[in-house]
């Protein structure tokens, strides 16, 4: 057995995270799971597209993990924004296809992923990946419904307001009762505020909690309400120090895929000569891809200049190192997807030893002792 990692189990053990996140079979996982849940979205844009339903085209979605950090997040908010705010019933239903299929997917890859998190942090115990998805697939019902209680919950009340103003369509005793029973309505939607609010905020010890406990759904949303609520200020200086560091892991591994790219680029480029400069004008013009968040303002300026490669080689090789570097792009997102599930596992364990008293190295094992 490998030495074992200093664990101090403090604020400090969020270091970890960064480590955690290279583990093979978490990368396996989160870029299986990129992979899938992108052409799941492409597949029903594709679909609903083509039956007017929307007027997003699936190569909206290609651009935008193509496009740099700069570029793309401001364009995501943007259509998400201009989505959500004059939604209509077509475009809702659309996107609750959209959710539900990438809360399956991701009730099975975040599952497993945090279960690695949870055994490789409290045990310092490497566990196989099949046995992580095998335990996944188990509990799978449990991560799917965890996130979507705290929905449930506004939405019960929703409708408890929505049936009240029904009455109100009564001729007088309807405008009288709502007059008088609208303090429930305040109540109801105090309850869709603190539910909505503490819901999401608590949102990233579900899936922990159901890996480290072997729980349900509903020992996790409780657990999730009970740690938010109970240590808002340990909760807070924790997620500061996770966002804070995670953002500077983000940066520095993006720069060196960047460098990467493009110190591939210069070298190809000098041996290959003027033939490899117009396909990166090609490539540069087609969309920023080479760029994550590094770029210089000489190397986008080609965009603007029309780029035409004569011979099906060239275009061949360009479309080819599209791919090549779209896969690179979306290994960097992976990398934020695995850090994120493996610092939060750490948060919940560092929040439960606080709160409930409960050891670090106390995990849920049953499955691996029938084994």
């Amino acid at each position: 057995m490998s030495e074992s990692k200093t664990i101090r189990h403090d604020w400090r053990d969020i270091f970890h995270a960064f480590k955690m996140a290279f583990d093979p079979k978490k990368m396996f996982l989160g870029y299986a799971g990129l992979l899938v849940s992108l052409a799941w979205c492409m597949a029903v844009v594709a679909f609903f597209s083509a039956l007017k339903l929307i007027s997003t085209q699936p190569s909206a979605l290609i651009k935008l993990v193509l496009s740099s950090a700069k570029e793309g997040i401001p364009v995501l908010a943007k259509d998400v924004l201009s989505a959500v705010m004059p939604i209509d019933c077509s475009e809702l239903f659309v996107l609750s296809i959209l959710i539900f299929g990438l809360l399956m997917i991701w009730s099975l890859v975040g599952g497993a992923i945090t279960r690695i998190a949870a055994l490789d942090y409290a045990k310092d115990e490497s566990v196989r990946l099949a046995d992580a998805l095998k335990f996944a697939r188990k509990k799978f019902w449990s991560y799917f419904w965890s996130p979507l209680v705290p929905v449930i919950g506004v939405f019960f009340f929703a409708l408890c307001n929505v049936a009240g103003g029904l009455m109100g369509r009564i001729p007088v005793v309807g405008e009288v009762a709502v007059a008088l029973g609208f303090p429930f309505a305040l109540i109801s939607g105090f309850l869709m505020v603190f539910i909505g609010v503490i819901g999401a905020l608590g949102l990233c010890f579900m899936f922990p909690t159901i890996s480290a406990e072997g729980s349900d759904a509903f020992d996790a949303m409780s657990r999730a309400y009970s740690y938010v609520l109970s240590r808002p200020k340990k909760f807070l200086v924790y997620c500061c120090i996770q966002g804070i560091y995670g953002l500077i892991c983000l940066a520095l591994t993006a720069f060196a895929a960047w460098l990467m790219i493009r110190l591939s680029f210069f070298t190809v480029g000098a041996g290959m000569g003027q033939k490899f400069s117009l396909v990166q004008s090609f490539i540069s013009q087609k969309c920023n891809i080479a760029c994550l968040g590094y770029c210089s303002s000489s190397f986008t300026e080609v965009k603007t200049v029309d780029v035409c490669l004569g011979y099906w080689s060239l275009k061949f090789l360009a479309w080819i190192l599209i791919g090549y570097i779209f896969l690179i792009k979306l290994a960097v997102w992976n990398f934020a997807v695995t850090y994120v599930f493996s610092a939060k596992t750490i948060v919940y364990f560092l929040l439960r030893k606080e709160i409930d008293s409960t050891d670090i190295s106390d995990v849920y094992m049953d499955e691996e002792k029938q084994e």
